[in-house]
């Protein structure tokens, strides 16, 4: 199960990985927290939302998804609020999903930080154990947390294809799809492309969520987003070892 703030987070984050357990006979059901209204774009909202639910229908086939469901938040106003956490709880229950992909909570974009604590915050009230993959958005991880490396390689050129389905953004895709392959250098053997993840067992994605929302913290200002091969070094090293204390004493 893949949680996506936005429709084409699935396909910058985890996307290949995705792409690689349906290879392996996986169901992988995707849900589309908010309804993508305020995105960069030239369009009304109104067509802008129907443009890109029209793109995830192609993205479903590009890596396979077995499902899609959109929870409609508007653009912008992720929260943990208690019907919220009604409909991902029951969503949770009814998918009995082995593995939860999120956007992690350090993140330049506040629906990505607010979308992994809506998850901490459903599991809560979930009675099992399920382990949690946060996936590398807009802010680079620092490789000492990245404790689960998958070697991407064979599915790349489908996430390349998968990018170019999004032709309703505005925003480069670039930056993300270099970061990848700069991921193949922390195999034991270098490899061509890898998607790197966080995982955390359920109580230790809590704690980690938790201690981090009680600081209160503005994170699309103390970092930048990595979309761009121009400013990608920048990206990554803004504030780079505040970043790695964050993780540090949160994990």
């Amino acid at each position: 199960m893949v949680l996506a703030p936005h429709m084409d987070d699935e396909t910058i984050g985890p996307g290949a990985t995705l792409r690689k357990h349906a290879e392996h006979g996986a169901e992988i059901h995707c849900i589309f927290i908010t309804d993508g209204g305020g995105s960069v774009s030239d369009m009304s909202e109104e067509e802008l939302k129907q443009s890109r639910r029209d793109e995830i229908e192609q993205v479903v086939n590009i890596l396979k998804l077995s499902s899609v469901s959109y929870m409609d938040l508007p653009d912008g106003g992720v929260s943990s609020e208690p019907e919220n956490i009604r409909y991902l709880k029951e969503t949770i229950e009814r998918l009995n999903p082995d593995v939860i992909y999120t956007t992690p909570y350090i993140d330049a974009h506040t629906d990505h930080t607010a979308t992994a604590q809506l998850l901490a915050d459903t599991l809560k009230e979930i009675n099992r154990e399920v382990v949690v993959r946060m996936y590398e958005i807009n802010c680079a991880f620092p490789p000492d947390f990245i404790n689960c490396l998958i070697d991407t390689t064979d599915q790349y050129g489908k996430k390349v294809q998968a990018t170019e389905v999004f032709a309703s953004q505005t925003i480069a895709f670039d930056g993300f799809l270099e970061l990848n392959q700069l991921k193949g250098n922390l195999a034991k053997d270098r490899i061509p492309s890898a998607e790197g993840f966080i995982e955390l067992e359920k109580r230790d994605f809590i704690k980690h969520c938790d201690a981090l929302q009680q600081k209160q913290l503005n994170f699309p200002k103390l970092f930048k987003q990595v979309n761009r091969t121009d400013t990608l070094l920048w990206a990554i090293f803004k504030n780079y070892d505040q970043k790695k204390d964050f993780y540090r004493h949160s994990l």
